[in-house]
């Protein structure tokens, strides 16, 4: 009979302990200190939560943290995106020759990719088409491609192109001597250039990386009015912003322009490898002001389809430590 009393009080204890944890996991798993672990983006099950502080710890020890490290993040695209017309429809600008679209395109997928690249640099262009023909797609993947910029507004604008490797081209004026004009480009903004090309509306994810003028990128995208058709996008941010190719640039901190984001609805993380770091609201941390990096910003609208895949794959994650 002891032995019986023993064993009820026993699992009454069990299940108030384990309601507790059930009832306590919310506070833990929020998204405000989550962070991907890299196993993850290679398709793997295994995810970690980390705290603020592992964050942070992990910016400072790695240098290239959410610059060349961030291109693993798209391998788990496939996970957030939401289809229009069961088609997934992204739109890449400052496309280069094409590293970012065949990346995208490779990635097993089961609804057809459509991608749209934009190169302003007419031999980069040149390649890119020509590589495109290379590209593993599936089954009804699209690639298409376009010699035009995107910017906040619309006419002809001189392109100006670095002497030597290792920056890119830009649409802001020759400020540095290496720099020289090579030509003029059309330029259009977003919501012009998916009108022209009647492409379908939510768009899937934009990919953002225009040496400096992302934030006139932003700005002609109209989020006041447009935010339902531009659900997910990423940007580079760093020191293309500190120089005197943009104008609009220089006119924000990154904390301002996430804060501006943030009033649009929009939650916000630095894509790195492994982690995906919070930066909206109070999470941010002043500290990321200045920085001599050029980190991925991935901004997401609050209760967007996209928002909520993320949110279900990050309430799967069980806690841990760092």
């Amino acid at each position: 009979m002891k032995e019986y009393k023993r064993f009820l009080y026993g699992l009454a204890v069990g299940i108030v302990i384990s309601f507790y944890l059930i009832s306590n996991l919310k506070s833990f798993v929020s998204y405000e200190n989550v962070f991907i672990d890299k196993t993850d983006f290679v398709l793997s099950s295994r995810l970690i939560i980390y705290n603020k502080t592992c964050g942070l710890q992990h910016w400072k020890d790695k240098k290239n943290f959410g610059h060349r490290d961030d291109i693993p993040f798209f391998s788990i695209l496939s996970t957030i995106l939401s289809s229009t017309e069961k088609k997934i429809i992204i739109i890449e600008f400052g496309a280069n020759v094409g590293q970012f679209s065949e990346r995208v395109l490779s990635i097993p997928h089961k609804i057809p990719y459509i991608v749209h690249s934009i190169e302003p640099v007419v031999t980069l262009f040149h390649l890119l088409r020509n590589r495109s023909r290379t590209f593993k797609k599936q089954k009804n993947d699209k690639h298409f491609h376009y010699n035009l910029a995107i910017s906040d507004q619309s006419g002809q604008k001189p392109i100006y192109s670095p002497s030597q490797y290792g920056e890119g081209s830009t649409l802001g004026k020759a400020f540095l001597s290496n720099f020289k004009e090579i030509g003029n480009v059309t330029v259009t903004t977003l919501p012009e250039f998916i009108q022209k090309y009647h492409i379908k509306t939510p768009i899937s994810f934009i990919k953002i990386d225009v040496e400096g003028f992302e934030p006139e990128v932003i700005r002609g995208m109209n989020l006041s009015i447009n935010a339902n058709i531009f659900p997910l996008f990423s940007f580079e941010t760093g020191e293309t912003w500190l120089d005197d190719r943009s104008v609009l640039a220089k006119e924000y901190t990154l904390k301002s322009f996430v804060e501006m984001l943030n009033y649009f609805q929009y939650d916000s993380y630095f894509i790195g490898n492994p982690y995906l770091l919070p930066i909206s609201g109070t999470y941010w941390n002043n500290s990321f002001d200045g920085l001599r990096r050029n980190p991925n910003v991935l901004s997401i609208l609050r209760h967007s389809q996209p928002w909520k895949n993320l949110k279900k794959l990050l309430n799967r994650i069980p806690f841990t430590s760092c």
